[in-house]
């Protein structure tokens, strides 16, 4: 049984900078490198917080999908998931804000289409993540057996 609530630590350590690269981690998985990312006139080279945001929400709902399909016994080969992320200037107020999320799955070898339909729709109104965010989304959900 899930025991709420739950405590996820993340860490990061950079030095000055705009042009330099950081690493962030959490708990014993290895750092990644993070960096400003070019469209904010950084060096890349690293995952921005754009592209954390992005994958974040990304693998929240495939990760939900994989134990509803598990628990459920649907069968599926792969899913295959992309999100487009748009950045964009905020209309009533100074700065700018992920705006919309994109998110396009392609699960393939599903004999029960419908079944894995549901079950990714259940995912989608289910992850914490997507349930944590205020950026508009859309979802397209592609099933093939």
């Amino acid at each position: 049984m899930i025991k709420f609530p739950m405590k996820f630590e993340a860490e990061a350590h950079a030095t000055p900078g705009a042009s330099t690269q950081w690493t962030a981690q959490t708990d014993l998985l290895p750092p990644i490198p993070s960096a400003i990312p070019p469209e904010f006139m950084g060096p890349g080279g690293g995952y921005s917080p754009e592209d954390l945001f992005a994958l974040a929400l990304l693998n929240c709902l495939i990760a939900t999908f994989k134990v509803y399909a598990e628990k459920s016994g649907a069968a599926f080969r792969e899913i295959k998931g992309k999100i487009i992320l748009t950045v964009d200037k905020l209309c009533d107020q100074p700065g700018f804000a992920m705006t919309q999320a994109d998110v396009t799955f392609d699960i393939s070898g599903a004999p029960d289409s419908e079944k894995i339909k549901k079950l990714m729709e259940s995912s989608i109104r289910d992850c914490a993540v997507s349930n944590s965010i205020k950026t508009g989304k859309t979802f397209h959900i592609n099933v093939t057996n």
